[in-house]
Order: structure tokens, then sequence, then C-alpha cells
């Protein structure tokens, strides 16, 4: 074995290769996450299957959700902010390199804490992706799979809390001279947007499921008492969840903004409004969550205002797509792969914006929600949008990533399965009206057969075709060599094979010090620690641990001490000795 190149994956903390560990990583648990959504829609293909046992079905369908979401979709974008954001405003790496490692190695033994859950006694969890309050308690779910299922959802919480700092100093602190915030890319704009909305989003998240925790753990009733425990926990979730829906779609929207407007040769329309757009989803996101709780007994005034706040949040959206109509009028359009899927992307968000209108409505989402028609609203645009436009960015920057130039007749073969497929398998379920969501089965006299049946089509067309990427992918490794700029692009990221940064040398210490610039083709790295992620083994044992006892919570203790520990001795240590080289120098 290479042990060269392992050390080197394992303990890298260069921004671009902890960008491409996050992409492999989310594709990993998004092949997980597909076999769960084959598994399910084999199971509703026709009534009264037999594929899943109910109990079973509950744990598909709970482990999809929040393995998409929080292990796939919002990973793939910061995989893209961690590669590109750098780039794009001419910093040399991301402000905290070691941070950096460590928010990845945390998401990392969160996804494996969570996937273990399916081989412990009792299962995995099964209340939902949402994790309903009373469902998560030890009455419903005795078995310690939700406790380390939970635990998994603590760490990944701390690992984007981590993340997210550290990309918004960067893009505060580390911008090149004259890139101002109006003229940051559009990646880096809606990127910036998005960081915001995960530092506001997941510490409160982490606080709830703290508590969930403790509910289950140390007998309090935060979540479990009947005096409003369940509605409390559903304002807990969802001030975290529908702004996780814009967390996951805006980064997208960011590639897709910069490909529509490289594509059709044209820069983005109306680029002020578009920048102001962004800041007002994010914060109305914050003030449309309640349109989940319609059916929990809140007052009539909360209903109301969240009716209009949800109504309200489609007028930014209606900027973000204007802009993007006014940048294609006339522009000399390429339909590249990249450009396929960008486009893709802002329709199936106009169609699942329009349907989520409906659930603005009091009335309406009375007859709505819980049902199919929600499942197929929310596929649209938290999924379909938010997929497109991050493999619009794969197409996109892959040359950039690799040196190498896709197929792309695969890929836009892979872009026509995708988008039928996908539309096949969630339109039909509009017609769900009255289908409730997470049912194992029904019968024949529901009169669901016909639409379940196309959605499974669609599932087993949309599902398989995304080996199409991975093939491109790895095949693109051994393509031909792309040019600098293949699209003729205009931004910064593309302007040099590699950014050159000065380096200082100690000389002599006479202050005959050298500084020189490093070549084109010279391989930019940053210090490789294992720091990161031994710290973060210790700090997942430990939070795992709660679920397997105190042995193990210790084990993981002594493993974050030791982690902790040398993290601290590198930064004083060598401190010490620098001081220590430059007293020498000066008693000379």
């Amino acid at each position: 074995m290479n042990t060269a190149w392992l050390k080197r994956w394992l303990f890298t903390t260069n921004h671009k290769e902890v960008g491409i560990l996050y992409l492999v990583t989310s594709f990993f648990f998004a092949f997980l996450a597909g076999i769960l959504a084959f598994l399910m829609r084999t199971q509703l293909a026709f009534p009264s299957e037999t594929v899943l046992a109910p109990p079973q079905y509950n744990e598909a369908v709970t482990m999809h959700g929040l393995l998409m979401v929080l292990w796939f979709l919002s990973p793939l974008g910061i995989a893209f902010a961690n590669y590109f954001v750098p780039l794009q405003i001419g910093a040399k790496d991301v402000a905290f390199a070691r941070l950096n490692a460590t928010s990845y190695w945390l998401y990392v033994f969160a996804g494996f804490a969570a996937f273990v859950s399916f081989f412990v006694p009792g299962g995995a969890p099964a209340g939902g992706w949402t994790n309903y309050a009373p469902l998560t308690s030890t009455q419903y779910q005795p078995g310690i799979g939700e406790t380390l299922g939970a635990a998994g959802l603590i760490v990944i919480a701390a690992s984007n809390t981590v993340g997210t700092i550290n990309i918004l100093v960067t893009i505060l602190f580390h911008r090149a001279h004259g890139v101002t915030f109006l003229k940051l890319p559009m990646f880096t704009m809606f990127t910036f947007w998005t960081m915001l909305q995960f530092l506001w989003a997941f510490p409160s998240l982490l606080a709830g499921l703290i508590m969930l925790e403790a509910d289950r753990l140390l007998g309090t009733s935060f979540f479990t008492s009947a005096a409003g425990g369940s509605v409390l926990w559903d304002h807990v979730w969802w001030f975290f969840g529908h702004p996780e829906v814009y967390i996951v779609l805006l980064p997208a929207f960011g590639i897709a903004a910069q490909i529509i407007s490289t594509f059709a040769g044209k820069p983005i329309y109306a680029r002020k409004p578009l920048f102001a757009a962004v800041g007002v989803i994010v914060l109305l996101s914050y003030m449309v969550y309640g349109h989940h709780m319609f059916l929990t007994g809140i007052n009539l005034t909360e209903r109301e205002i969240f009716t209009i706040n949800t109504e309200t949040i489609s007028v930014p959206f209606g900027v973000l797509m204007l802009s993007f109509i006014g940048t294609l009028y006339k522009g000399a359009l390429r339909l590249t792969t990249p450009m396929l899927f960008a486009l893709g992307s802002v329709v199936i968000f106009v169609i699942g914006g329009l349907s989520g209108v409906f659930n603005s409505s009091l009335a309406l989402d009375i007859a709505l929600r819980g049902t199919y028609f929600v499942v197929g609203h929310f596929h649209y645009v938290m999924v379909g949008a938010s997929e497109f436009g991050l493999f619009a960015g794969i197409y996109y920057w892959l040359p950039k990533m690799t040196g190498r130039m896709y197929n792309e007749n695969l890929g836009k073969t892979h872009f026509i399965l995708s988008f039928v497929g996908f539309n096949l398998l969630f339109f039909p379920m509009f017609y769900l009206q009255d289908m409730p969501r997470r049912i194992v089965t029904y019968t024949a006299d529901t009169g669901w057969g016909a639409a379940n049946f196309l959605s499974s089509v669609g599932a087993f067309i949309f599902i398989p075709s995304q080996l199409l990427l991975v093939v491109n992918m790895i095949m693109t490794l051994r393509g031909p060599r792309a040019p600098a700029n293949p699209w003729n692009s205009t931004d910064r990221e593309w302007s040099t094979e590699t950014t050159l940064h000065p380096s200082t040398g100690l000389g002599n210490g006479l202050g005959n010090g050298t500084t020189h610039t490093l070549s084109e083709t010279a391989h930019e790295t940053s210090p490789l620690s294992s720091r990161p992620l031994i710290l973060c083994l210790g700090l997942a044992v430990s939070v795992a641990g709660v679920a397997f006892g105190w042995p193990v919570i210790i084990v993981g203790v002594l493993i974050f001490a030791w982690g902790i520990g040398g993290w601290a001795w590198d930064d004083y240590h060598g401190k010490f000795t620098l001081y220590c080289l430059v007293a020498t120098r000066s008693s000379d």
C-alpha cells in the first residue's frame, strides 16, 4: 500500500483536498440514501407489497431523509465552497485550515454513527427525518438506535457550525484587494448568505438534540411532556428545518447563476437586486417555518402571520427567476452539460415553487398536510432543484479539479435520464392528494396504484442513472487534457492554473531572508496534520458512547484529550521554537 498517499488524504488540511474529500464522501452517503429510496419505491410500486416490514419501512424513510439532506446535499455544497471560494476571492486557503479538516472528520464520524444504528438492537431511528416527539422517546423507540442516531446528528450539527465559521471568516477577511462584496462571484455570494443560515440554524438544532438525548437518557421531559412537549420540538426542529431547505438550495442556485451567465455569454442580469433578494430569502426563511405547524394548535394570529410570510418569500425568489431569464434573453446560449443541468434546476424549482404556494394557504394546507402532495413539493424544491444545480457544478468545475475534460455525450445522456426520471418519479405525487405520507402499503381499492407505479418507474430510471455521473467522473481522470479555461469564463478561478502566493524564507537571521513565488505548475499543499482526525474520532466516540455506556465515553474522552493536546503542542511548541531561534540570533 502507498502509505504516503493514504497519509496525505487522511491528514490533509489543504482546502482543495478537503473539498474533494467532502465531494467523494457525500456521494457515498447518497449511494446509501439511494438504496433506501429504491427499497421504498419497490415497496410502494404495487398495492399490498411486502418487500419491507412496517418497522423496516419506517427506518428506511427516516434514514433516507436524514442521509439525503444532512449527509449528501448540504455537504456537496460545502465541498464546492471549500474548493472554490478561496480561489474565487484570491485567498491562499480557508482562514483556519486544521479547523476545516476538523469539520470534515466530524461529518464522517457523524455519518458512521448514523449508519451503524442499522445494526444495533432495536434498529435505526424510525420517527421520520423530522424526529418528531414523542416518537423519539424511549416509550416508542426503546432501543439504542435512536440514541445513536441523535448522537450522530449532534456531531454533524457541530461539524456544520465549525465549518460555517471558517468559510464566513474566509469570505469576510481573506478577500484579495479589490474584491468587494458587490464584486463577489455568484457562487461565493450565494455561499456567504448560506453560511449565515448555517450559523443561525444549526446551533439551535444542536441545543434541541441535546435536550432530546436528555429526555432519553436522563428522564427529563422537554419534549415528552403532555403540556406541549411535542409542539416545542416542532418549533425547535422547523426553525432549523425550513431554513435547511434554502441551505441546500442556495449554493445550487449560486452555481446555476454562474453557469447561466457563462454559457449565455452575458453578465448576470440585475446583479444588485439579485444580491439583495438572496438576503431577503435568508431573513424570511426563519419567519415561514410555522406553516409546517398549522395543524398543531398554534393560535390563529400566528397562522395568519406565517401564511403571509410564506406567500411573501415567493417575491425574492421571483427576482431570482427574473434575473436568470434576463440573463438568458438574447444570449449566445451554449447548451453544454453544465448549462442543461443549471436550466433543469431552474425549471424543477419553478414547478416545486408553484406547488409550494398552495401550502401557504391555511385552508389548503389542512387538506394537503401529511399527504404525498407535500412529498412531491419538497422533493422538487429541496432535492431536485438542489441536486441538478450541484450536478451542474460538478460538470462545470471537473476540468478545473482534474485538468481533464469529461465525456460530453455521456453527460447529456445523464441529464436526459435524470430529468425524465425525476419528473416521472415525483410529479405523479401531486395527484396523490389523499394518500398519507409514511404508510408502508395500501390496498387496490384506494385508487393510488397507477400514480405509485409511475413514481416507482421514475425511481427505477432516476436512481440508477446517477451511476452515469460516477462513470463519467472516473473516465474524466483519463480523458483529454482540458484547456486552462475551457468555458471562456471571466470568473477568477479560471484565470490561472495555480494561484501564486509569496513565501518568506528565514535566511540566516541577518535580515537576508528571501521571498519567492511558486511556479504555475507547483503543487499547493498545506502542512499535513493528524490532529483533526484524532480529535474528531475522540469526540465522536464520546458522543456515541451515550448509547453504549461509560467505558466507551471514557475511551472517547482519552482520544479527544490526545488530539487536543497534540493540537496545542503543535501551536505553542512551534511558537516557542521560533521565539528561541529569534532570541538566539539577537544575542549573537
